[in-house]
């Protein structure tokens, strides 16, 4: 099947072809560009790094960046390339198309700070499964052109765009889990050792040695003891005051014996 190519000036490049046809084209290299793959599985190289791919997959790319695929005839992709007309004076611009401005700045999010693994399928089956119908959907409306098709087009996009943007997201909430973790015992530890060794602790010296905000600082320990920073401090003083107060009680108890 010979390429399929389709333009809705200012917003989507679309380009549904084989690998090969997209490693010969550089024409949509200014623009974010989200890759799907409809059918077939290999490996792509993108920042002298090796990936693989697989049917379902998708390959996020900056601009100018661009992934060189092994040689695979079966292997038949759909490019959404995103107008980077936006890039200069947003605010401006973003008046004349607000609704293609929120998915342009979403898909540029994505591409910069991407968790989600190159070539592959998010992890959410339902998702994957949803994102996959999806670009099918396109491609289909890409061959047939309808009277409607460029809305359907349109809104299939912005579906998809919203699920790899909460699929990324989600990834980040799993990578911060273990730093917050970490960063709360550690707190927890030191908050602990200044109080038994009777130092008084200040809260702005406590966040400077962290290097973290209070806000922030409350949340970890939120999530990791169910109190802020400042009642953690209170609670923890309380009970070691009653500690040592009944081991004192019990130290005189035993003396009278």
């Amino acid at each position: 099947m010979p390429p399929i190519k389709f333009t809705v000036r200012k917003r989507f490049h679309l380009l549904q072809c084989k690998t090969r046809t997209l490693d010969s084209g550089r024409e949509h290299l200014a623009h974010y560009r989200l890759i799907f793959v409809i059918s077939g599985e290999g490996k792509f190289v993108l920042n002298r790094e090796i990936h693989s791919y697989s049917s379902g997959g998708v390959i996020f790319l900056e601009p100018d960046q661009q992934p060189m695929f092994q040689e695979d005839r079966g292997t038949e992709i759909l490019m959404i390339a995103f107008d980077t007309h936006l890039a200069e004076d947003f605010q401006r611009k973003k008046a004349y198309s607000p609704d293609f401005a929120d998915i342009y700045k979403q898909v540029e999010n994505l591409c910069k700070n991407i968790r989600l693994i190159q070539g592959k399928p998010v992890k959410n089956d339902r998702d994957a499964q949803t994102v996959n119908y999806l670009v099918n959907q396109i491609s289909f409306e890409l061959s047939q052109q309808s009277s409607s098709f460029i809305k359907l087009i349109r809104s299939s996009i912005e579906l998809i765009v919203t699920i790899l943007a909460r699929n990324n997201f989600e990834c980040k909430k799993a990578e911060e889990k273990p730093l917050q973790h970490n960063l709360s015992e550690s707190m927890i530890g030191y908050v602990k050792s200044q109080i038994q060794q009777n130092k008084s602790i200040r809260i702005g010296e406590l966040l400077m040695k962290f290097n973290i905000s209070e806000e922030a600082a409350n949340l970890c320990m939120l999530n990791h003891t169910g109190m802020s920073l400042r009642n953690f401090i209170f609670k923890y003083k309380a009970d070691l005051f009653k500690s040592r107060m009944l081991k004192m009680d019990i130290s005189e108890f035993s003396a009278r014996l």
